[in-house]
């Protein structure tokens, strides 16, 4: 297999005779790829179609010299090797140029075929002997190059790498300074403070933790709440942890029965996460607000102890609706009781343990409604700071009573019937489900049956709060029950006024009571014993503690409209007499407290601002 030719080197050369061109073309043809040219202007222009390695010039030429020639393409091609042929007769000129020039070789006349083969190859191993060092010059300059390029870039990587282990040398002694300070946060804080795991297994917990449970670490530590508490309280605690474990934030209150002890306990259970966001456990602080509750005497309604049979009717529905998680409405008129009643179906249920709470759905403003109701993020709208947990949060494990469910704006309604469904809603501003546990209860005094054919409220929200509707009977219709209402309120009266010793009530009094047909229910009764036991200084309530209150309102039942009608004042007007009225009774009363503005107002059960506003328009003395 015969190797690929390679290309000769190239000779240029330039005699005006043609016979010496011939000759050397012919002597040189097999060694050298042969260029000839009669005149240097011949030769300058093969030059510049040709790369050639070596041009040979005569000296003697028409027009120019070769060393002319020579000394003229010389900064044009400075890597083409240079010859010049001459007679014996120019010898002097042509050393002079060849200096001048740096022309490589000369050869004279008649020139000899081996010396200008020798020549011709030792200057073409010079020539490529020149052009390799240049190569490897270039080579050398370029690895020079690439190397102060790198040397710079391994500075830099370095420097940088001495910048990163600085950092990470800081941050592992702010790291570890952090551990310590988040060691002694854990070891004394008052608050119960435990890490579970995915199992919802403790792995931590605090000093505070093992005094609260009373046990030993190796108790608690790999254990669950199964192993500790009682089974409702466990199972209520594994099914909030579960909605952590799936990355919701829990914040509840509850109550719980520990070595024999009542507790009432806020806590808040956060989710843990790997450094991919997985959640990889739970993290708790529990905070015993027991002592913050403020203690009541209480007074257990059951069903025996009324006498009507409307109430005692309505306290076993009650008791039967506690025993489930059905949606319940309470209907009846305002100030019958209803929201008294929810509380005690909550006390009555598995529930007992959490928080109750109240929201009158009529003292909402339509643009906070939902806000109130459902919480907001962060940013929501102008003015919200924070994120704000809504009541229905707040109820967590308890449960959540709107009352005057009729007033619920419209919009709010489908959102509403939505979490009833689902127990789940989003914040305002939010997109992410919060899931609670939380029972919903409704009252009104409306009929939702007539505001659905209106169009004030969604059908749809109706029936699935009619599930279990129970209907609380009106003070009017049940004046049997008096007696014990009577000793409820005033023993809780009594307690929030800071009276030692309950009065009781009188003959006269009891009897007016009994004859009025309150038309406020159960709160008008409140309220006028509320003033009833501020009047009284005696241990007893009397008919007059109750008249100077509610004047011939409360002999109605003993009067028929027409002998009120008939002792009016003939010839004066309803306004004259209104006035007339308002000013007995403020007087009175401002007279009864000593002239103290406050108690006279609480009296009334009125504001201090409108008191005022009384005393300058009716022109009361003080």
């Amino acid at each position: 297999m015969t190797e690929p030719a390679q290309d000769k080197p190239r000779i240029l050369y330039v005699d005006d005779e043609k016979e010496n061109l011939i000759s050397f073309k012919y002597i040189f043809k097999g060694e050298y790829e042969i260029h000839l040219a009669t005149s240097p202007q011949e030769a300058y222009e093969k030059m510049l179609r040709h790369p050639i390695q070596i041009v040979i010039a005569d000296q003697k030429m028409p027009g120019e010299t070769g060393v002319a020639f020579l000394e003229r393409i010389l900064p044009e091609f400075p890597d083409t090797v240079r010859m010049i042929v001459t007679g014996y007769s120019d010898m002097e000129a042509v050393i002079h140029a060849i200096n001048r020039s740096k022309i490589h070789y000369y050869f004279q006349k008649p020139w000899n075929e081996d010396e200008m083969k020798m020549v011709i190859d030792d200057a073409l191993r010079a020539c490529q002997e020149r052009k390799n060092s240049i190569v490897l010059l270039e080579g050398l300059e370029r690895s020079n190059t690439d190397l102060a390029r790198k040397v710079t870039h391994l500075e830099r990587k370095v420097e940088e790498k001495t910048r990163l282990l600085e950092k990470i040398r800081q941050s592992g002694e702010q790291l570890s300074l952090s551990e310590e300070r988040l060691r002694a946060i854990f070891e004394v804080a008052q608050d119960c403070i435990f890490i579970k795991d995915a199992s919802l297994k403790y792995t931590q917990v605090n000093p505070a933790m093992l005094k609260f449970l009373d046990a030993d670490a190796e108790n608690i530590i790999g254990h669950t709440d199964a192993d500790i508490f009682a089974r409702g309280v466990a199972d209520e605690i594994r099914n909030m942890e579960l909605r952590v474990l799936k990355g919701q934030a829990i914040e509840a209150e509850h109550t719980i029965d520990l070595n024999g002890s009542s507790m009432t306990l806020s806590s808040s259970r956060m989710p843990m996460r790997d450094s991919v966001a997985r959640v990889t456990g739970i993290c708790g602080i529990i905070r015993d607000v027991t002592g913050r509750r403020e203690s009541k005497p209480s007074a257990k309604l059951e069903s025996e102890l009324f006498k009507s049979a409307a109430m005692s009717s309505t306290l076993r529905k009650v008791l039967l609706a506690a025993k489930n998680e059905t949606t319940v409405l309470f209907l009846g008129e305002s100030g019958s009781g209803k929201d008294y009643l929810a509380k005690y179906l909550h006390g009555e249920s598995n529930r007992s343990g959490g928080p109750f709470f109240t929201i009158n759905c009529a003292a909402l403003a339509p643009e906070l409604a939902d806000s109130e109701l459902f919480g907001h993020e962060s940013g929501a709208f102008t003015g919200a700071r924070g994120r704000k947990r809504g009541l229905l949060e707040l109820a967590e494990g308890g449960t959540l009573l709107l009352n005057e469910i009729g007033e619920l704006p419209i919009q709010l309604q489908a959102k509403l019937l939505t979490f009833l469904d689902t127990q789940s809603f989003t914040r305002v501003g939010g997109e992410k489900y919060v899931t609670v546990n939380a029972r919903l209860i409704a009252a009104t005094n409306r009929d939702l049956e007539i505001e659905v054919q209106r169009g004030n409220f969604r059908n749809d929200l109706f029936y699935r709060l009619n599930v279990f509707p129970i209907k609380v009977p009106p003070l009017r219709d049940r004046i049997d029950d008096l007696p014990i209402l009577l000793q409820h309120l005033l023993a809780s009266l009594s307690h929030k006024l800071g009276v030692q010793k309950t009065p009781h009530i009188d003959p006269g009094a009891m009897d007016a009571l009994k004859h009025y047909d309150w038309p406020g229910n159960v709160r008008e009764l409140e309220n006028v014993l509320e003033r009833a036991i501020i009047l009284s200084n005696k241990g007893e309530i009397t008919r007059s503690d109750l008249t100077m209150l509610c004047g011939a309102a409360i002999d109605r039942g003993n009067q028929s409209n027409h002998d009120l009608a008939a002792s009016l004042p003939e010839g004066t007007g309803m306004n004259e007499i209104l006035r007339n009225t308002k000013y007995c009774l403020v007087s009175e009363a401002l007279h009864r407290c000593g002239g103290s503005i406050k108690n006279t107002a609480s009296l009334l059960g009125i504001s201090r601002g409108s008191l005022k506003h009384y005393l300058k328009h009716l022109n009361i003395p003080r």
